[in-house]
């Protein structure tokens, strides 16, 4: 069985340079046109869904939808995969408040050091829901032999956070894991263990969008 991971499309914040995170944002006209694009490359790569995840947020949710149009599954949206929150910095340029603020900056820079205030997720927030959405969720679909591919459509933070969970990595590393908008993880599922098997899949080319709307 095979779990792919995928960023919702390009947003008026990533746009931007904001930090998103529970803000509810939604996607631009190119975003959607994105999304378009890798529902069109699931379809000549004959990848078809038995299930579709999304986060709450409308980004992911219209993404998810775009992707579900060619597909038979419906989309199940599951609070535990939405983005992470950052409270009180929502909204902010992310270049910008990592200068004048310390703990955002070691958000970015040193995960470890990051202390969320009563408004925000901590990592270990994060990384519990992704956990349980593994374990509750996902895992048991091994055993049902009419699933054969599983699409999560979700957020920056939330993917690396399955990366990262999935492959043990220290919390310091959180960032150093790529994740432009519209882009696609495939894990492989056998016998209770996942495999990353391939990260990054692309089904649009452009330069400038992977380099910007980290989350």
């Amino acid at each position: 069985m095979y779990l792919y991971l995928m960023r919702h499309g390009e947003t008026f914040w990533n746009k931007k340079g904001l930090i998103q995170g529970s803000s509810d944002i939604e996607l631009t006209p190119y975003g959607e046109e994105l999304a378009r694009d890798t529902r069109d490359g699931f379809e000549k790569d004959q990848i078809h869904f038995q299930r579709i995840y999304s986060s709450p947020y409308k980004r992911a949710v219209r993404t998810a939808e775009i992707i579900a149009e060619k597909q038979e599954a419906d989309v199940q949206v599951d609070m535990r995969i939405r983005e992470m929150c950052f409270g009180k910095y929502e909204g902010e340029k992310i270049k910008a408040v990592k200068e004048v603020d310390e703990n955002i900056a070691n958000c970015f820079l040193h995960p470890s050091l990051y202390m969320a205030d009563e408004t925000a997720d901590s990592f270990q927030d994060l990384y519990d829901r992704i956990a349980a959405f593994l374990k509750d969720e996902v895992v048991p679909m091994e055993q049902d032999p009419s699933i054969e591919n599983i699409l999560v459509v979700c957020h920056g933070a939330v993917i690396r956070a399955f990366l990262t969970y999935l492959r043990k990595m220290p919390l310091d590393e959180f960032w150093s894991i790529h994740q432009p908008n519209c882009c696609v993880n495939r894990i492989r599922l056998e016998n209770g263990i996942f495999t990353i098997e391939k990260e990054n899949i692309l089904y649009y080319d452009d330069p400038e969008l992977l380099h910007r709307g980290v989350l």
